[in-house]
C-alpha cells in the first residue's frame, strides 16, 4: 500500500508520488468509511447541542408550570391593621400577575413564630410563603424558636419599611434628640417611654436608649402603638419609638413632635427630622420591614420570579401611595440584597440584646 508506506517520506518532506494509486481506486477504498464518519459525526453533534436555548430564570419557571395550583401567604398577624393590608394588597397583586390564587392565612400567637413554623417546615415548591417582619430576627435572642432564620427560609425581597420615629410629647420643651438624652439622664425619674409590643424593635430601642442611666427610667407596656399614643397625650407617656402611621395625625395636630428617626437615612415620611445617628447617638441602623420569604431550598429559578413579580408590584403607582397613606416606605428590593440584611441586621439585635440584657444583669 504505496500510501501508507509514504507517510514516513511526508515527515521527512521526501514524498515521491509517482507511485500513488489512480484516483478512483483512492476514491473507492475511502470513500465509503469518510461516509461513516461524517455520519457519526453529524449524530454526535446532534447530541451535544440542544434543540432549543438554555433557559435561565423567569422563563425557566415558566417551562416549569410554576405556579400551577393555588399559593398561600402565611401571615403572623391578625386580619385588620396596616400588615394585614399590606399582606392583602401583595396577594391580590400577584394572584393577578402569577395567574393563580393566592390566599392569605393568618396565623397570628407565639409572637410570629408559629407562622414562621408552618413556613419553615412547608414543601419547598415556592406555593407557600411567608409574609414577616423585622421582630422575627429579634425572637431567637429572646426566646427558643422552632427554626433557624438563617438556615430554614430563603429570602425573596422586603416589600416596605416602617422607619421608627423617636417621639416626645409636644408639651415638653426639647427640640433635638441630644436635649432629650440629656434631660432623661439628669432626671430619669420624670420620663418614660412607651411600647406596645414587647420584642418589637419599639420595645428594643427602648430598653437600648436607657441603658446605663442610674435609677432607670420607667418602660411603659400599653397594648399596641395607639394605645402608646393615647397614653402619650394624655400626658402619662413622655417618649416612644413609633412609626409615623401611628403618630401622624397627632404630629399634624401638634400634639406630638418627632424629633429623630432610627435607621441609615431620613425618612421620606419627614425628610426633615434627622436620624439618631446624625445626632451623634449609635446603635439605631436596623430597620423595620416587611418580607416576603419561601421555605429553604426553593429553586433559585422560582425565587427570582417572585422577586421580578414582588419588584413589578412595589413599582406601581397606586400601591405606593396606598403604603405611604398607612406610614410605610416601598422598598423594591432583591433576595441578595434580602439576605444580607437579614445577616447584618440580626448581628445588630443580638449586640442590642446583649447590651440591654447585660445593663438589668443584677
Amino acid at each position: 500500500m504505496t500510501e501508507v508506506r509514504n507517510m514516513p517520506h511526508l515527515w521527512r518532506g521526501k514524498v515521491k508520488f509517482a507511485s500513488w494509486p489512480s484516483a478512483w481506486t483512492v476514491l473507492g477504498r475511502w470513500l465509503p468509511p469518510l461516509v461513516c464518519l461524517y455520519a457519526l459525526g453529524c449524530a454526535t453533534a446532534a447530541l451535544a447541542v440542544p434543540a432549543t436555548p438554555a433557559v435561565t430564570g423567569p422563563q425557566l419557571v415558566r417551562s416549569m408550570s410554576f405556579p400551577n395550583r393555588p399559593m398561600r401567604l402565611i401571615v403572623p398577624f391578625p386580619a385588620g391593621g396596616v400588615a394585614d393590608a399590606v399582606a392583602r394588597l401583595l396577594a391580590e397583586r400577584l394572584s393577578a400577575r402569577l395567574g393563580v390564587q393566592m390566599e392569605v392565612d393568618n396565623r397570628p400567637g407565639a409572637a410570629g413564630t408559629t407562622a414562621g413554623d408552618v413556613v419553615a417546615k412547608a414543601s419547598s415548591d415556592g406555593h407557600t410563603l411567608l409574609f414577616h417582619q423585622a421582630n422575627m430576627l429579634i425572637q431567637p435572642g429572646l426566646e427558643p424558636v422552632p427554626y433557624d432564620v438563617v438556615r430554614d427560609f430563603t429570602p425573596v425581597a422586603r416589600v416596605a419599611t416602617t422607619p421608627l420615629f423617636l417621639v416626645i410629647d409636644a408639651r415638653l420643651p426639647m427640640r433635638t434628640p441630644e436635649q432629650w438624652m440629656t434631660a432623661v439622664k439628669s432626671n430619669p425619674g420624670s420620663y418614660s417611654y412607651g411600647y406596645g409590643q414587647p420584642g418589637s424593635p419599639s420595645h428594643l430601642y427602648a430598653e437600648y436608649a436607657v441603658r446605663g442611666i442610674r435609677n432607670g427610667v420607667p418602660l411603659v407596656t400599653a397594648k399596641g402603638e395607639a394605645a402608646v399614643v393615647q397614653e402619650m397625650l394624655a400626658g402619662r407617656i413622655s417618649a416612644c419609638f413609633c412609626s409615623f402611621a401611628a403618630v401622624q395625625s397627632q404630629v399634624r395636630s401638634g400634639g406630638l413632635r418627632l424629633i429623630g428617626v432610627t435607621g441609615m437615612a431620613r425618612s421620606p415620611l419627614a425628610p426633615l427630622v434627622p436620624t439618631l445617628q446624625e445626632s451623634g447617638l449609635e446603635g439605631y441602623a436596623a430597620s423595620a420591614w416587611f418580607g416576603v420569604m419561601a421555605p429553604a431550598k426553593t429553586p433559585r429559578a422560582i425565587v427570582s420570579r417572585l422577586a421580578v413579580e414582588l419588584d413589578t408590584v412595589m413599582a406601581e403607582r397606586e400601591v405606593r401611595s396606598r403604603l405611604q397613606a398607612a406610614g410605610l416606605t416601598t422598598l423594591r428590593d432583591s433576595p441578595e440584597a434580602f439576605a444580607t440584611a437579614i445577616r447584618s441586621e440580626s448581628f445588630q439585635w443580638q449586640v442590642i440584646l446583649r447590651d440591654v440584657s447585660h445593663v438589668q444583669e443584677p
